[in-house]
């Protein structure tokens, strides 16, 4: 009788590949992309035009009548009449580069037990999230440097033992967490436009901050008696969760954000922006946004021969003796805006830093 224990007990190879990523919310990103388009508020569609084909050898300069206070008074008359002269100021935008890609060596799959195909959307995605992390940290860079440092009349909104509490020293408002159930829905738009800045907020925290909220929202669903709107609730769409932000010790920590007060636009250099063909290179933008980092990217795809024979450790594979790779750029690059405030040291901003306490 031939004897097949050799061959009986062979591990079983699977070809269902998965993957071991882990993905959390890119909260921050979503925030500032809803809030980009009442930035049109300020920024003209001539002005979002030039800024996706601005040249980093200019800049777009926009033009303000600052903040002022003119003189009124109670006795007309021809030596009365005050003059009132406006003060104007100039500010500009600076752009940021977020770049990665990678490389596919076709042959390399050939007896391999991951498929091809699930290999590239993976590598995609994982590229994609990472540069969307980095965007994070550079709008949350920016969110901070454009936070609120004064923030008048906490006192008034807060309501018996849910309090508001400004923080001159972090610029800060902390919220107590007896404000964080119903209290803290009512009156923080109130809270903004009793700073002469109303408008349409949203908020963005660490994952999990805003559980307690969004169970409020849930008690009072779309055919219950109350209405929610008019109780000044958050809506689901402008409660965000960003796994690059820190709980650290407190409940929540984040920003409150009116919409228009921050917003991205991409730009393309001229190659990308022209579609360039040349000697097995393109350069593209992408049609649609790219996932996770949420908006279109410049892509440069390059095909070149090689040895890559050094790609696998184990042997020498004759696939990869003589072949070819692909190469992908994805290119980020954007312009962070943002209303201007001619003295944000002392006139309340629409970007509030938010503390939710654990007491």
């Amino acid at each position: 009788m031939a004897n097949l224990d050799a061959t009986q007990w062979l591990d079983l190879q699977s070809t269902n590949t998965t993957s071991d990523s882990r993905y959390a919310e890119l909260g921050v990103l979503d925030a500032v992309k809803a809030s980009t388009p009442a930035t049109q508020e300020y920024i003209r569609p001539s002005d979002a035009a030039a800024l996706s084909s601005l040249s980093n050898l200019r800049d777009l300069q926009l033009p303000v009548i600052k903040e002022y206070t003119p003189t009124v008074v109670t006795t007309p008359g021809f030596s009365m009449i005050p003059s009132n002269l406006q003060e104007t100021d100039q500010y500009t935008f600076v752009a940021y580069d977020v770049f990665s890609g990678m490389r596919h060596y076709p042959a390399s799959f050939r007896n391999n037990a991951v498929d091809e195909n699930f290999a590239i959307r993976e590598n995609m995605r994982r590229i994609s999230y990472e540069m969307g992390k980095t965007i994070e940290g550079i709008l949350l860079t920016n969110l901070s440097n454009r936070k609120s440092q004064v923030l008048a009349n906490t006192a008034q909104f807060s309501v018996g033992t849910g309090t508001y509490t400004f923080d001159s020293g972090t610029d800060t408002l902390q919220v107590n967490k007896a404000a964080q159930d119903e209290t803290m829905f009512f009156s923080l738009k109130g809270l903004m436009a009793s700073n002469e800045l109303d408008g349409n907020y949203r908020i963005v925290t660490n994952r999990g901050g805003l559980a307690r909220q969004k169970a409020e929202i849930a008690k009072y669903g779309m055919y219950n008696s109350k209405n929610i709107d008019n109780m000044g609730f958050f809506q689901e769409g402008y409660m965000h969760e960003s796994g690059q932000i820190s709980a650290g010790s407190d409940i929540f920590n984040g920003y409150l954000l009116r919409d228009g007060s921050i917003g991205v636009y991409e730009n393309f250099p001229y190659d990308f922006a022209m579609g360039t063909n040349f000697a097995g290179k393109s350069w593209s933008v992408s049609d649609t946004e790219i996932e996770n980092v949420k908006m279109r990217c410049n892509i440069y795809v390059n095909n070149e021969a090689t040895d890559a024979t050094s790609i696998i450790t184990t042997g020498n594979d004759i696939n990869l003796k003589m072949t070819h790779f692909q190469e992908t750029a994805i290119w980020a690059r954007f312009y962070v805006v943002y209303r201007y405030n001619s003295a944000i040291g002392s006139r309340a901003q629409d970007i509030v830093k938010v503390q939710g306490l654990t007491t």
